[in-house]
């Protein structure tokens, strides 16, 4: 009897399968548009895990290098960045048994896409495991959205990107003093330390702890202080697996002792949370200020409406709403899980890369020391020193052009259909229908980025000033500006009324690392045995485009090469 319930599931899951898919091809067919068809969603959890497995085996196969193994990969969009889009056109659709996807890197369709917020809606679906410890800003739509937003906002100020220069320029300048005391034979652990680094500064704005810092190779020793680190990096490491099974799942005594591990994770980082709320709360009853983290600003933005009193001017809103302290503690934990991995990962590119690129290594120094002629860090101020360093933000920029942590950020029309505008025409799009922007189509398609679209090269982002060829440096370094890509084709930080709320304090911290590191110092790859210098950098490059998404996207082996920091 059990094994005719074997035989049946899967029979029966293949069946609908075939009869979904079937449904769904006719539907697509309606938009008139390219289709590529695949067996499995790519957001389908249960497939995720299971690929890393199968895919390996099928591209062995004779005819395993086809549609399925192209596009049933999960972050399939950074091998093929703008291919598809180039083969097929800007707009297309996916379609797999459990909806169509229409992808498009459109700049028109994608500006059209971010301006209509209420129309094409976050599929809180796909972001169920933010929820982990409560709703928050990432796991809510409509007007619950604009009470986590309006409240949370409190937290992003230019009180807190000062906090955030000054602890980083801090945590950076003890990073690179490790660096340089155990760099006889280079170091190969630069991903993992600067994912320290952000951790501590996260710390630090968040909970207002800081810590030290430890570089991998000579870690702290695990106690009470590291509690909030410890705990934090475990949930980042396992995001994947969090994705797929239930919190409380995680808890239970049959599972591997591996995954008891995460669920005592999420236990502690909550208790963590509570009694810092605590604290935080006793501050408020003694009438005392609070600290001044951001749980401090959670929870002062989160006062509940009063009744009037007699006397009252202020007119009484009873609608007004606070964050629960589920709410406090989603928002928290979303704030971490966002602000950590994306600015680590991204320094962790920007650092390969620019030892790969000695020249931009010195086009960047020349406008740091330019700027900063101090050496000593403590006397850079942020007002006066971070809008100037406009070299080193096109770095930030540049990176985050080829190598965005997130791929996607999918839409969807929910309950009403809705036409979007094309380049050339109108696109009607029915109701529950996934609408995803290419963010690394956008970002490396010739048509926005030229010829050279899969450089690296952020000097694309400067405009120098009329006849530079006559002006001084610091002069012509002044009159630099920015470039402005057309509307819809970067979007790095998302667009519109969701746009990043953690966008200016991640510019911050990661301007902060680069003016610290490369003012008087340079970085280079060091080579293997009978390895050139060119080979040796062309590793680094090869060693960056061997990258793999998790849940964000990150080098595999960064660890393959080793660098030393010198003095200029």
């Amino acid at each position: 009897m059990l094994c005719y319930v074997f035989i049946a599931i899967p029979l029966t899951w293949i069946i609908w399968s075939a009869v979904a898919l079937a449904v769904n091809y006719t539907s697509a067919r309606k938009f008139k548009l390219p289709i590529i068809t695949i067996p499995f969603s790519p957001n389908n959890a249960m497939w995720i895990i299971l690929q890393t497995w199968f895919l390996p085996l099928l591209e062995r196969l004779p005819f395993g290098n086809g549609t399925f193994t192209r596009y049933c990969r999960w972050g399939f969009e950074f091998p093929d960045k703008a291919k598809t889009y180039q083969e097929l056109g800007d707009t297309w659709i996916l379609c797999t048994p459990e909806s169509n996807w229409v992808y498009t890197c459109d700049a028109d369709a994608v500006k059209d896409l971010f301006s209509r917020r209420t129309d094409f809606v976050r599929p809180l679906r796909i972001y169920r495991m933010l929820r982990i410890f409560g709703n928050n800003i990432a796991t809510t739509e409509g007007n619950e959205w604009k009470r986590h937003r309006k409240i949370t906002t409190t937290s992003f100020n230019e009180q807190k990107s000062g906090l955030v220069w000054k602890e980083t320029l801090k945590q950076t300048n003890d990073m690179l003093t490790c660096w340089t005391e155990n760099d006889a034979e280079g170091i190969d652990y630069s991903a993992k330390d600067v994912r320290t680094l952000s951790l501590n500064v996260l710390a630090r704005i968040a909970f207002g702890r800081s810590y030290p810092f430890h570089t991998v190779k000579n870690p702290t020793k695990i106690g009470d202080s590291s509690n909030y680190r410890e705990t934090l990096a475990i949930l980042l490491d396992n995001a994947l697996l969090m994705l797929v099974l239930r919190p409380r799942l995680l808890s239970m005594s049959f599972i591997p002792k591996k995954w008891q591990k995460i669920g005592r994770a999420i236990t502690e980082f909550q208790q963590f949370m509570a009694d810092l709320l605590n604290e935080e709360r006793n501050l408020i009853r003694q009438g005392k200020p609070g600290s001044g983290n951001m749980i401090s600003s959670l929870l002062e933005s989160s006062k509940p409406s009063r009744a009037p009193k007699d006397g009252d001017e202020t007119p009484w809103d009873p609608d007004k709403k606070g964050l629960t302290e589920s709410e406090i503690f989603g928002n928290i934990f979303v704030f971490n899980f966002a602000g950590h991995d994306t600015t680590a990962n991204t320094l962790a590119y920007s650092v390969m890369l620019l030892a790969a690129h000695p020249e931009v290594q010195d086009w960047i120094c020349k406008e740091i020391r330019s700027i900063l002629p101090e050496e000593n860090s403590e006397a850079w101020n942020y007002e006066h020193t971070f809008p100037r360093l406009k070299r080193c933000f096109a770095v930030l920029l540049e990176t985050l052009r080829l190598y965005s942590p997130s791929l996607g950020i999918p839409k969807e029309t929910g309950n009403q259909a809705q036409v979007l505008k094309l380049k050339h025409r109108l696109l009607f799009v029915p109701s529950q229908t996934m609408v995803v922007p290419g963010v690394l189509a956008l970002h490396t398609h010739p048509q926005y980025w030229g010829s050279d679209a899969l450089t690296w090269r952020p000097s694309r982002w400067i405009v120098p000033p009329v006849n530079f060829a006559n002006l001084p440096i610091s002069q012509c370094l002044a009159q630099e500006s920015i470039h402005v890509p057309r509307k819809g084709s970067y979007i790095a930080w998302s667009d519109g009324p969701r746009v990043c709320p953690g966008k200016k304090l991640a510019q911050v911290e990661f301007l902060a690392v680069m003016s610290r590191l490369f003012r008087d110092h340079v970085v280079h790859p060091v080579p293997k045995p009978a390895e050139s210098v060119e080979n040796a950098r062309q590793r680094v490059l090869n060693t960056v485009e061997d990258s793999k998404v998790q849940l964000l996207l990150q080098m595999q082996h960064p660890n393959r090469v080793s660098v030393t920091w010198l003095r200029r």
